[in-house]
């Protein structure tokens, strides 16, 4: 099964800011680490890179086909991988058991009790945990094109982009500290950025009834909001900024 976020998206958006939620994390080669609502395992991967053959990865979804094609990708890091399917919004991950565990941007994937609790509860005395996510009031620029693309041509708004663009509920995040990432977001041109950010993602089954002009038009206004990062011979580099909640060391040391 492929992953919600393809990996076109994956490869443009999200391996640099896994590799930038590991060095906060500063996870340690050998080490046990938790890859929550992992999705491709984007960040599994860049998990696995450093804890290295003495270490292990537990990715965990509430997709048992996305965690299979997850395991084999980390596997190939060499680490140990095992996987666990959260079903009904409760995972049975082991109490103080992991040294690091991270989200990348898919907190509002999961339908269960603050994500933010889950990973703080199996994260052992002395780790860390750390849940990233694109901010509210300042939504990544090659996510707000396509979100205002879609309003103003078709009057549609998308559960799947709401879903990626979830932050953690106040309430349950007061506690973490907030830690600014910022990151800079390279597609070749309109068609590299429209197939990455729709068609190979899950928001292509929500267009799935729109006619090839209606997707034109959304297209093209998506083109139109992103020029201003777009350089002569058609590429985008696009900075983006994004916060990674990390948790109290009261709580985990």
């Amino acid at each position: 099964m492929e992953p919600r976020f393809g990996r076109l998206y994956a490869n443009a958006v999200l391996r640099p800011l896994a590799e930038q939620v590991v060095g906060v994390l500063a996870v340690q080669p050998g080490e046990t680490v938790c890859d929550l609502m992992c999705d491709g395992a984007t960040l599994g991967v860049a998990l696995g890179t450093v804890v290295g053959n003495q270490g292990a990865v537990v990715l965990v979804d509430t997709d048992d086909g996305l965690l299979q094609t997850a395991l084999r990708d980390v596997s190939a890091m060499g680490c140990t991988v095992s996987t666990l399917v959260a079903s009904g919004g409760a995972i049975q991950l082991l109490e103080s058991s992991y040294d690091r565990v991270g989200s990348l941007c898919t907190l509002g994937f999961w339908d269960g009790d603050s994500l933010l609790d889950v990973a703080e509860v199996a994260t052992r005395p002395g780790g860390q945990a750390a849940m990233l996510a694109w901010e509210a009031e300042h939504p990544p620029a090659h996510e707000a094109a396509l979100v205002d693309a879609l309003r103003d041509v078709l009057g549609f708004s998308s559960q799947f982009l709401m879903r990626c663009l979830a932050t953690p509920d106040p309430a349950h995040a007061a506690r973490w500290e907030p830690v600014t990432l910022h990151d800079v977001v390279c597609f070749d041109g309109i068609g590299s950025y429209w197939a990455a950010m729709v068609v190979d993602r899950s928001i292509g089954g929500e267009l799935a009834g729109e006619s090839e002009a209606a997707l034109s038009a959304v297209r093209a206004a998506c083109q139109q909001a992103l020029r201003r990062w777009t350089a002569a011979d058609e590429t985008m580099r696009i900075p983006v900024r994004a916060t990674l909640w990390r948790s109290p060391l009261g709580t985990c040391d």
